[in-house]
């Protein structure tokens, strides 16, 4: 069982927000430098614990997607590890999973993406695709319809 969060400040919250949110602009407008800048700077904002606060699943998830979209991987990937690591992960939450996937897919290691995909897509029993890019759910079909490969 999940060790319960903290409801975080206003004061602290929303200025996190807007970062993220500066940062949401700046991928969208192919500025990956300055998305980039804005979602560590968002992500450094967020006190210790850092998993421990109401509002870090949703910044965690902010976090990999602006990241992902400047192409930046590594952090993103090592963030979404410690948070399944923590006592704040909660056993039925699918999404970090999706997330790396994700990443993982983006980064080119498709063994790995159809990996975290396959555990995510068995966890939500499919809804982990609902209004995410369209590319994930065609790679993890194709990926799914495979034969297996036999060891030699």
């Amino acid at each position: 069982m999940a060790t319960q969060s903290t409801p975080m400040p206003d004061d602290v919250r929303l200025p996190i927000y807007a970062v993220f949110s500066e940062a949401k602009q700046a991928a969208a407008a192919g500025d990956h430098a300055r998305a980039e800048q804005l979602c560590e700077d968002a992500w450094g904002r967020i006190p210790e614990p850092k998993f421990g606060w109401d509002v870090t699943y949703v910044c965690l998830g902010a976090f990999v997607k602006y990241m992902g979209a400047s192409r930046s991987y590594d952090k993103p990937i090592e963030a979404v590890n410690a948070y399944l690591g923590s006592p704040y992960y909660a056993e039925y939450q699918d999404g970090p999973y999706f997330w790396l996937g994700s990443l993982y897919y983006e980064k080119g290691d498709l063994a790995r993406a159809f990996e975290y995909f396959e555990r995510a897509n068995a966890m939500s029993k499919g809804r982990c695709f609902v209004e995410e890019d369209p590319r994930y759910k065609a790679f993890f079909r194709t990926c799914k319809t495979r034969p297996k490969q036999q060891p030699s």
